[in-house]
């Protein structure tokens, strides 16, 4: 038998109860209306939800769930939760609230009046293997020694020039990284490396940014980025609510 949850949005500090109305994940066929639950100073944002349901990762589900994270960073910060999170009841996220307390309490002092910003770098190139082979005169040597000759390489000698080649691609990674963050990192708070989501992303980064310091922090990423060739695209987003800097495992707190 389906009952109804609470989808968990996120945590803020609230001294009074808030109604941001019918924006929500849908629920019995319509957007449910989103407010806030409040244990003393802090609460959680949710709508209504069917527990036996799971939540997929369709855009008629993340849409609102962005949507209502959107809108409550407009009136406080947010330690948004990961998409997808269903709570059994109110009963259980009260108890989460108060069990998880301190916790919470240190991750919105952390991030109290930050936004989020991402920052992508790519090779724009055809070929990132022949870009390297370019610039890298070992691994064009060992490529023409390769394929210059008369016979077929072997499965040994392929997996050697890969090897040097993802070493070479992990070391100019590591090198652009270290460049582009001795310039920004004195405009935020905290930054993360991520891993690259493809083989020309030359770094996936995020940093912890206050809502204050946005203009000056532009202003260093246009100044960077204008220091490298034209064969490096900068893609600059945001503000986001803060989900690479949320380190909180309410799970133990939710029976």
């Amino acid at each position: 038998m389906t009952s109804t949850g609470r989808y968990l949005y996120g945590l803020i500090r609230a001294g009074e109860d808030l109604d941001l109305g019918c924006i929500g994940l849908e629920h019995a066929g319509k957007p449910a209306r989103v407010y806030t639950l409040r244990v003393e100073s802090l609460a959680a944002v949710v709508s209504e939800y069917a527990t036996g349901q799971r939540v997929l990762p369709l855009r008629k589900n993340l849409d609102p769930h962005n949507k209502v994270i959107r809108e409550v960073m407009r009136i406080a910060t947010i330690v948004p939760m990961t998409f997808g999170h269903v709570a059994r009841s109110e009963g259980e996220i009260a108890r989460t609230l108060r069990r998880n307390r301190d916790e919470i309490q240190a991750q919105l002092d952390r991030v109290d009046g930050k936004v989020e910003m991402g920052l992508e770098v790519r090779w724009d190139v055809d070929n990132i293997f022949e870009y390297f082979v370019g610039i890298d005169p070992r691994l064009a040597a060992m490529r023409d020694q390769l394929f210059g000759r008369s016979g077929a390489p072997s499965r040994a000698e392929k997996i050697d020039l890969g090897s040097l080649f993802e070493e070479r691609l992990r070391r100019e990674r590591a090198e652009q990284t270290d460049r582009v963050l001795e310039t920004l990192r004195s405009c935020a708070s905290d930054v993360k490396v991520n891993p690259p989501k493809g083989e020309k992303v030359v770094m996936e980064l995020a940093f912890l940014v206050d809502r204050g310091g946005l203009g000056p922090f532009d202003e260093r990423v246009h100044e960077v980025a204008g220091t490298f060739p034209a064969h490096y695209t900068f893609d600059y987003r945001g503000p986001w609510a803060p989900f690479d800097f949320v380190e909180l495992d309410l799970r133990s707190a939710a029976a």
